[in-house]
């Protein structure tokens, strides 16, 4: 029996989601199974490869709570935009800033070359152009695309409340509106690679999130179910990061369309069930990630994706001590330390005085 959660506005298992999210990232670029010198089983390292779909899990949620927040509601765009830099953009221009201050002393010389880096990276649109994709922090890139989300989300959601056909029909003219741009950028070698990568396939996921929301806000009933959402959600995330690999060239998903169909699978049978499972249901799930440890370890989980990977990770790696485990809980004790001492008293202040 599911309660009815309709009018909460805090979910704290989604907070602990998030730093299970960033964890996920982190193993995929860290963990050594990935390493092919190593004597594992290759079926291992082909689960281990599909581990970016941390990055899918954040922007599914993304898509949910901003639309479960402010969908049906008159939006002040000048304060919803302040409380979305308040939130991402302090932390990141900060570390933002050391990246390039590392570059400069590593290098002894600072090129043009670093100024176009510094600056599609302090406007968080590196991810628009290929040539500087990896940029600063280069994990960085997927926050140009919750950028223009945040951006053009109160939009989607005019076209939403007029006709309900738009929440399918969107993402579809999204998708499309990059592919043609992207195909129009091969023509061009002087624009920094501008839409070489088509970053519009991610869009199905952010609208993942806002169907469930309204869903959720639209739908607030008890349900029965002889197995848990929860558990559904997480056998069909199970079952993508096991097949995947075989999937590939049998439907050509690297491509653009097959990244757009997968990611969209994904997200609407295994992520947003999952998420709609934390808020509904009792499970053990929920309450580990509901307890106050994750949720602290969720709310610093911002700060430990945008130094997991870079110069602090290799410091720790070169300096102190290179074991990977080590290195995965000295990062969250530094994001920890950083949210709690800069990152949460920053985003107050700036809500505080706009």
């Amino acid at each position: 029996m599911l309660n009815n959660s309709s009018k909460k506005k805090i979910f704290p298992a989604l907070t602990g989601y998030r730093a299970i999210a960033a964890w996920i990232i982190f193993i995929y670029h860290f963990f050594p199974f990935k390493n092919i010198h190593h004597n594992y089983p290759k079926w291992i390292a082909d689960i281990i490869w599909e581990f970016h779909i941390g990055v899918d899990m954040f922007f599914v949620l993304s898509g949910f709570l901003i639309a479960y927040r402010y969908f049906g509601t008159s939006i002040d765009f000048k304060k919803y935009m302040t409380n979305r830099f308040a939130r991402i953009y302090p932390m990141y221009f900060i570390i933002t800033v050391l990246v390039f201050v590392v570059i400069y002393l590593k290098q002894g010389v600072w090129t043009d070359t670093n100024t176009l880096e510094a600056i599609f990276s302090f406007t968080m649109t590196k991810a628009l152009f290929s040539d500087f994709f990896m940029s600063g922090i280069s994990q960085g890139w997927t926050l140009t695309l919750e950028e223009l989300f945040y951006l053009t989300a109160p939009l989607y959601f005019i076209l939403i409340r007029k006709k309900t056909y738009w929440l399918c029909v969107l993402p579809i003219i999204i998708f499309l509106f990059g592919s043609v741009l992207t195909g129009l950028s091969l023509h061009f070698d002087y624009l920094g690679g501008f839409m070489r990568n088509n970053i519009s396939v991610y869009i199905i996921e952010f609208f993942a999130g806002i169907a469930l929301a309204l869903f959720i806000k639209k739908k607030p009933v008890s349900v029965k179910m002889p197995i848990k959402i929860t558990y559904i959600g997480l056998f069909f995330i199970g079952v993508y990061l096991c097949i995947m690999k075989y999937l590939y060239p049998i439907f050509e998903l690297n491509s653009g369309l097959g990244r757009f169909i997968s990611i969209g699978l994904l997200s609407f049978l295994g992520i947003a069930p999952l998420i709609w499972g934390l808020i509904f249901e009792d499970t053990w799930i929920q309450r580990m990630l509901s307890s106050k440890i994750m949720v602290l370890l969720g709310k610093s989980s911002y700060v430990f994706y945008l130094i997991h990977k870079g110069f602090v990770s290799i410091f720790i790696d070169e300096y102190v001590w290179s074991n990977k485990l080590f290195l995965f809980v000295a990062l969250n004790v530094i994001s920890i330390l950083l949210f709690k001492y800069i990152e949460e008293p920053v985003n107050l202040y700036i809500k505080k005085v706009k």
